[in-house]
């Protein structure tokens, strides 16, 4: 017999395990030789025949499981052996309980396309949805109609023959006696858990101590033979023990199992999936099934492949083929998403050439390297960016990637990945891991042969440095090269030392003539009837000569020109003699001295939104430079110096909200952080003002900017800038970042000011405030006492900052359940700021709104719906009907209509306030979480149980994720599920939901408070109602 070549073989067979890879060798009727393989092909493969077929079986790198491993393994597979007709994907899975198909351990499941979906559903594809919802979109290949024609025979014959597995799985003891117990049926039972019981013991693997009542009664089978299932599988990126979402994708989708590869396939690697059930997916799982499991699907996959003739597989097209040609299979869009594209660009002609020259890929076997370096300005990206979209077509492949640190280029590889040709994973990566595999398997997918004809273009590498340790910020970007001797890479930097990776191309000065065309294009002077003489002119030629090629320099000239009106030869005469004096508020002085400071200070803000008022609050600071108080007086003073960093294409425009957007170079600028600091956070409007979400919503990008900068510890407004940052993640939801701030600020009032300043003070009670947002009772109303004694002691007991220290002690108390003490205080702050502000001041709302929650809360419903009504009536007149603090007062009155049974009422302005909280704050804002849980108790009233279940559950999924599992508000959801299952009568349900709501309470409020009390009571109810069931 001959010997065997790459193109005998017409199988491919994937296996995610090596247990799998071991059931799948037993099947073989011979083992085959090994080939060599391509250099890039990092599988391991056993080869062989099965019947008349010769097959090729590869196996996922030991520890490497999910989607993206699965595709780069097809992938390589594909690159060596091109004669594969089809594939199989042989395993193990978990198996979804499903009233249509008693599935069990040790039965077969196999992939087969039912309505919209091709045989496998990958249910973690898709949209994110308003209220937590999830849309799938998409849909994965069918199986290619070779295999299709297969499984119809097969199942059809099994409906009158008996299957061969037995008989396969006979073979296995008899040929291999010392492993045959690898692949043997367990002896344990195969018992199926109820969904709401888990596992007993987690640290143990074994369900001997699971209680044996909590399983589902099923009838005997006459033998243990498996049975073969056909139906959807589950695809995705993770394991599933969890039988919530087991059930819930059973009832969704109809699938019989679970598994984590195969939707890395359908679209790559045309196949049939082939699933050994070894669980049921839920928190009993274990690998006790495994072995066997493993076997069975690998004894189907064979019987499936004795139906299938050699004559059909001759006249069914390669993968290859069916993918098309090479570089169609590799060819991806040039996308300008994340490049940075200018469109009159000017000369470099033959520095382009010469890069084509070098770039091109004429030579597939070799990689080539160039690196475009000079100093910053020199127009190194966009000479990039025209060679690529110069080149577009020539290359089958164009990836722009960002190179700013060793982080952002991961994160830009990574998002290459859902591009590859196949790919539909779109989802957001959840964390660092998955992203370094997502960029290492593009990394791969660049490397494999046939894949040359592609482009890297690597920017912004300015942090380059060889073995260099975990605290340095350099990286070594060869790191990120693929390992392929071929393809193009092509780098810029500022890093003359980059050279050594590759050949050098030194970005050059601008020749004469396009200097000229520069600075007439960049100062409007490129279009008229005297255009030749302009550029003939002995002071034009001066000009650009003085600038010596730069086009930083040239462009700058030439905005200024352009916004000033100020002649070419006026500007030379500046060049000329820098000391002449100009008079008093010339504008060519103001610019020459403004404009460098002015860049170093936009540079510390994020670079996507910057506005006039922003910049200007940098006037609370006691030392503001004079070239800033120049430029900032009015905002038209602003919005013409602005003008000429526009024309500078450093500055663009924003017209629809008035702001500007600045270039990512001047990011890597780093000085004047502290007058960043300052304008950001004064810059945070309170929450009285209009329009203050909309506004604190555009500086949270700048506040995440500047606040890790370095400050120094003797200028006041510092700390109060770290205050102002504080109210804005505390208003935003954002509690932890709220504390790091409000701590900074006071960690540095303290030490400047002393600990009875006014500002320590204030501060303290703004800690007392977020204490309070996160259920730390006990810490708020101790940073509360100490502001109220300081506030007492300077400013007196009727201020109105002593007083807002009152209204928050009712606050506190009124939660605390001191409902006594909670009057005393609303009543007292009242009568204040009635004195001190009047009836219709702000403050004065707020207090009176608070005295209505009060006297809900003793039942005292008249008085309440009067002091809502007073506060309504001001806050729409004082602020606006769509204002939140006008929505949380709408809100009170619909917790009121509700208690007084006035449901409709009270499901209108519910639906109000959900609308305009969404709107102006977000899905996930507590003051959100908090109507959607309050609809949910509305629904309960109207006998709506499932609608009120899914509110609650969306208000505890949100107030898990924003204030924690143990806050008290989150406990107050846990509780109201718990008398929602109480209602319906799923005393299981509601005991667990009891359970942790009293957990909780006793933990925060202590066992005596009456929410604790009233959760034990609960519980004892339910106790009673299971005893007597």
């Amino acid at each position: 017999m001959a010997p065997l070549s790459h193109a005998d073989y017409t199988v491919g067979w994937i296996c995610a395990l090596p247990l799998e890879m071991a059931a799948a060798r037993a099947m073989l009727d011979e083992i085959h030789d090994d080939l060599p393989v391509q250099p890039n092909d990092h599988n391991a493969y056993i080869l062989g025949r099965i019947k008349k077929h010769n097959v090729v079986i590869a196996c996922l790198p030991n520890g490497e499981y999910g989607i993206a491993s699965a595709t780069t393994v097809a992938i390589q597979l594909l690159s060596s052996f091109h004669s594969i007709r089809f594939g199989l994907m042989v395993g193990v899975g978990g198996a979804v309980p499903n009233r249509d198909a008693d599935i069990r351990l040790g039965d077969v499941v196999v992939s087969k396309p039912a309505d919209t979906h091709g045989g496998v559903v990958q249910y973690d594809y898709g949209k994110a949805l308003s209220g937590g919802d999830f849309q799938r979109t998409g849909m994965l290949n069918r199986p290619p109609q070779i295999l299709l024609t297969a499984l119809s025979k097969l199942h059809a014959s099994h409906l009158t023959v008996e299957s061969q597995i037995p008989d396969f799985l006979a073979d296995i003891k008899r040929n291999l006696p010392k492993r045959a117990a690898n692949f043997a049926r367990p002896t344990q039972p195969d018992n199926l858990y109820l969904s709401d019981y888990n596992h007993a013991n987690p640290q143990s693997r074994t369900c001997d101590g699971c209680d044996i009542t909590k399983t589902i009664p099923r009838l005997s089978r006459n033998c243990n033979e498996p049975v073969i299932h056909y139906g959807l599988i589950a695809s995705a990126n993770q394991v599933v023990k969890d039988s919530q979402l087991r059930d819930k994708l059973g009832r969704e989708f109809g699938v019989y199992c679970v598994e984590m590869e195969a939707a890395g396939l359908m679209n790559n690697f045309p196949c049939i999936v082939v699933r050994g059930i070894c669980d049921y997916a839920d928190s009993h799982k274990n690998k006790d099934w495994q072995g066997y499991a493993a076997a069975v699907a690998a004894a189907y996959a064979k019987e499936l492949l004795s139906v299938i003739s050699v004559n059909h597989i001759e006249q069914t097209r390669t993968v290859q083929d069916s993918l098309s040609d090479s570089e169609c299979r590799f060819r991806i869009p040039f996308d300008l998403t994340a490049v940075p594209v200018i469109e009159n660009f000017l000369g470099r002609q033959d520095e382009l050439q010469r890069l084509w020259h070098y770039l091109r890929p004429v030579n597939p076997q070799l990689r080539k390297v160039a690196i475009l370096h000079g100093p910053g300005g020199m127009g190194k990206t966009q000479l990039a960016v025209r060679f690529a979209r110069d080149h577009k077509n020539d290359f089958t492949t164009i990836f722009w990637l960002s190179g700013k640190d060793r982080g952002t280029l991961l994160r830009s590889l990574s998002s290459v990945f859902s591009r590859l040709p196949g790919q539909s994973h779109k989802t957001e990566v959840i964390n660092e891991e998955e992203v370094e595999q997502r960029a290492r398997h593009v990394l791969q997918w660049l490397a494999l042969e046939g894949n040359s004809h592609w482009l890297i273009i690597f920017d912004n590498i300015d942090q380059y440095s060889l073995n260099c340790s975990n605290v340095c910020d350099g990286y070594d970007i060869s790191e990120f090269f693929p390992t392929a001797d071929h393809g193009s890479i092509l780098i810029t930097s500022r890093l003359r030392r980059l050279t050594d990776l590759g050949k050098s191309f030194p970005v050059q000065r601008l020749e004469s003539k396009y200097s000229i065309q520069l600075l007439l294009q960049s100062s409007g002077m490129s279009v008229g009837s005297n255009i030749k003489n302009i550029e003939s002119d002995p002071d034009t030629l001066a000009l650009t000569g003085r600038l010596d090629g730069l086009p930083l320099a040239i462009v700058i000239a030439g905005a200024f020109i352009h916004e000033t009106g100020t002649s070419l030869t006026d500007y030379l005469r500046y060049y000329e003699d820098p000391g002449r004096q100009y008079q008093q508020g010339n504008l060519l002085q103001t610019w020459m001295i403004s404009y460098p400071e002015l860049l170093l200070l936009l540079a510390h803000f994020d670079s996507r939104d910057i506005w006039y008022e922003l910049v200007k609050s940098a006037s609370h600071s006691s030392n503001t430079p004079a070239w800033f108080d120049s430029i900032t007086p009015t905002g038209l003073t602003f919005k013409n110096c602005m003008k000429i960093l526009i024309g500078f294409s450093l500055i663009e425009t924003k017209p629809q909200e008035g702001s500007f957007t600045m270039h990512p170079v001047i990011q890597d600028w780093f000085q004047l952080s502290e007058l960043a600091l300052i304008s950001v956070g004064y810059a945070v409007p309170g929450i009285d003002e209009r329009n203050y979400a909309e506004i604190q919503r555009r500086l949270i990008p700048h506040a995440n900017y500047v606040r890790h900068g370095e400050v120094s510890r003797d200028n006041v407004a510092v700390w109060g800038a770290f205050h102002g940052l504080g109210n804005l993640y505390s208003n935003q939801g954002k509690l932890k970042e709220a504390e790091q701030m409000y701590q900074r600020a006071l960690a540095g009032f303290e030490e400047a000011l002393g600990p009875d300043h006014t500002s320590t003070l204030f501060t303290v009670n703004n800690l007392g405030l977020l204490y309070s947002d996160q259920g730390k009772l006990k810490e708020a109303e101790r940073m509360y006492q100490r502001a109220l004694a300081g506030y007492e002691e300077a400013l007196g007991p009727d201020h109105t900052s002593t007083l807002g220290i009152v209204y928050n002690l009712g606050l506190l108390y009124r939660n605390q359940g001191k409902l006594k003490e909670a009057e005393k205080m609303y009543q007292r702050a009242l009568a204040g700021f009635e004195e001190a502000l009047g009836p219709d001041h702000i403050s004065t709302l707020f207090t009176v709104n608070n005295l209505g929650l009060l006297y809900r809360d003793q039942g005292k419903l008249k008085e309440a719906e009067s002091m809502y009504q007073r506060a309504l009536a001001g806050c729409e007149k004082t602020l606006s009907p769509d204002h939140t603090s006008t929505l949380g007062i709408v809100y009170n009155l619909g917790l009121l209509y509700r208690n007084q049974g006035k449901l409709k009422e009270a499901e209108k302005i519910y639906q109000r306030v959900l609308a305009g909280r969404e709107k102006t704050l977000g899905p996930d804002h507590t003051s959100t979480l908090f109507t959607v849980n309050n609809i949910g108790n509305l629904y309960s009233d109207q006998g709506k149980p499932k609608e009120a279940e899914r509110m609650y559950q969306r208000a505890l999924a949100g107030k898990e994720k924003v204030l924690g599992p143990d806050h008290t508000s989150t406990l107050f959801t846990v509780n109201n599920l718990g008398l929602l299952y109480s209602d319906q009568g799923k005393l299981k349900e509601a005991e667990s939901m009891y359970q942790r709501a009293l957990a909780g309470y006793e933990k925060a409020l202590g066992p005596d408070h009456h929410k604790t009390q009233q959760v034990a009571d609960s519980m004892k109810l339910i106790v009673a109602l299971k005893f007597n069931l």
